[in-house]
């Protein structure tokens, strides 16, 4: 089927391929044969099988037939009802469809020149509202309620909705029709309007601005259509409008001479940005841990694709205990993270996370995974259908990404910790008790300030000067060489980052103290290490053995 076995080992690492579902057989029937049905089941099967996602369209002609230009049935109702013969499917197959484009009018299923259209007597022109909205509600009732149908113009998003407002955030990923319809483009970077994409009445620039807003949530595809190397379809402008519509896919195989006009560089990087691309960016970490204790975690990524993930899926940290020679073991945990929010706009992504190290832990070397496996039972543990991150040397055969080679698991006091199976997060002693944060360095003076919510016995800064966590005491993902405690201040002397000991350095820098505002200015001299922009600053406030943290800042340099 379509040399399906050698996608995945091609040149562009093809794991989505669009199924055209030819149903002309049965303009003229009420519903879709068996036969035909479980023609589409193997064809699914087959696709499961090579770890392959799919999109489907099922249309009534997949050429351009001059007698019969106007191909789809006459009543509206057959339509509908070839939607719903295919809900078995989409609900069987929900693990490996993305979405379905909406297909059934016109020739290829385009959407045009069709018995629906404005003008049902002439080709090209778009389908009518009310024939828009029957088959749309058809699919909403077929589909899964996690799954999207994908239209062929945006202004039949805004006909469909009768509203001209691209969906918002807080409607995003609902199980609603405005959050589960998207679109897609079979004549990208054509032209002006992409020959009839776009609205007449609308210009590029506005339904680009749409576009941009709508697919923020939304998937967003289609194939490239014209004349190489056009005003549109260009290297540069195709990167920068691909960016703009947060692109997922593009059929590959239509027009390969536009694609070839943009060099193998820029075919490089397009297809490595189409749709989401992770990059692990920087970690921080507990190098050492006992059991039933806490590793203090902080991962910092960012998405370099066009697109965000629009399908939910779990992102896992596994231990395993991978450098050593007797049977392996392993302890899972699923972050309260949602990757779906891990979009191109966010920049940098910090995942700050307190973990419950398991008490029946045995002592020595592990290693720290980080696993994104698809949602449903069926495909959870096949690696083909993991997210695999771009970093070079991470990933796994099993569909893991390698975070931390060697984790030290060092010896708990005797009698402290339960012998149990617990490897889950914490809660992180709340940010919000500590706010107001300030760590400013001028020429003279390391100036620290912070708002407590409440009275402490101690009230603490941890300064990270080389902004390196493998050194100095290791707290809340970072490594202080230097502790502020009440009116003194101490370097670190202890010989791992797990232990608490500290050089008294000065004990008369008195904080200004203004309610619950404190303030504190050291000498840089008194310091005796250089403190830079990147610098890291974590403050903190201790009673009764509870200690409350606020998130992490950087050194400002005035």
């Amino acid at each position: 089927m379509w040399g399906l076995d050698n996608l995945r080992n091609s040149a562009e690492k093809v794991s989505l391929v669009l199924i055209k579902i030819d149903i002309s057989a049965y303009r003229n029937r009420n519903n879709i044969a068996l036969e035909k049905l479980n023609e589409i089941r193997n064809s699914l099967d087959k696709c499961r099988t090579q770890g392959l996602k799919v999109i489907l369209r099922s249309a009534y002609a997949w050429d351009w037939n001059e007698a019969l230009p106007l191909p789809d049935p006459e009543d509206i109702q057959t339509i509908t009802n070839h939607v719903i013969d295919m809900k078995p499917i989409y609900n069987a197959f929900e693990d490996i469809i993305i979405a379905v484009e909406m297909g059934m009018f016109g020739p290829w299923g385009e959407m045009h020149s069709s018995k629906h259209s404005t003008v049902n007597t002439k080709p090209f022109y778009p389908i009518r509202t009310d024939a828009l909205r029957l088959v749309h509600n058809a699919y909403m009732s077929a589909l899964p309620q996690t799954h999207s149908v994908l239209v062929r113009r945006p202004s039949y998003i805004r006909e469909i909705f009768n509203n001209s407002e691209p969906i918002r955030p807080n409607e995003a990923y609902a199980n609603t029709g405005k959050a589960r319809t998207g679109y897609h483009n079979d004549a990208y970077l054509n032209s002006k309007d992409d020959a009839g994409t776009f609205a007449p009445n609308w210009s590029r620039e506005d339904e680009l601005a749409y576009v941009n807003k709508m697919t923020s949530f939304t998937f967003f595809g289609g194939e490239a259509f014209g004349t190489p190397n056009n005003a549109y379809n260009n290297a540069n402008n195709a990167l920068k409008e691909s960016k703009q519509q947060h692109m997922t896919y593009l059929h590959r195989d239509y027009e390969p001479e536009i694609y070839d006009a943009w060099g193998s560089l820029v075919k490089q990087e397009f297809t490595r940005k189409l749709g989401y691309r992770f990059e692990l960016k920087e970690l921080a970490y507990s190098r050492e841990v006992t059991p039933c204790g806490v590793l203090y975690f902080i991962l910092k990524l960012e998405n370099t694709g066009f697109a965000a993930m629009h399908l939910k899926r779990p992102v896992n940290l596994i231990l395993v205990n991978g450098k050593r020679g007797n049977e392996q073991k392993t302890y899972e945990t699923t972050l309260s993270v949602d990757p779906r929010i891990w979009t191109p706009e966010s920049g940098i992504i910090t995942i700050n996370r307190n973990l419950r190290i398991p008490g029946s832990i045995t002592e020595g070397i592990w290693q720290l995974f980080l696993s994104m496996p698809d949602i449903s039972e069926r495909l959870k543990h096949n690696p083909h259908y993991a997210v695999r991150f771009a970093n070079e040397d991470v990933w796994t055969d099993d569909g893991r990404n390698m975070l931390i080679e060697e984790l030290n698991i060092v010896a708990s006091p005797s009698g402290s910790c339960a012998d149990d199976q617990y490897f889950q997060e914490i809660p992180i002693n709340s940010a919000s008790l500590i706010t107001q944060l300030s760590a400013m360095k001028t020429v003279q003076s390391l100036i620290l300030s912070a708002t407590y919510s409440k009275n402490y016995i101690f009230y603490q800064v941890f300064i990270d000067a080389d902004n390196n966590s493998t050194t100095g005491y290791h707290v809340q993902g970072i490594g202080a060489e230097v502790l502020v405690e009440n009116n003194a201040f101490y370097h670190h002397k202890g010989k791992t980052g797990t232990n608490w000991e500290w050089e008294l350095v000065d004990g008369n820098i008195m904080p200004s103290n203004y309610g619950y505002k404190y303030l504190w200015q050291l000498p840089i001299l008194h310091l005796k290490l250089p403190i830079m922009a990147y610098s890291q600053v974590v403050f903190a406030g201790t009673i009764d053995d509870k200690t409350d943290y606020s998130s992490i800042i950087s050194v400002t340099v005035a």
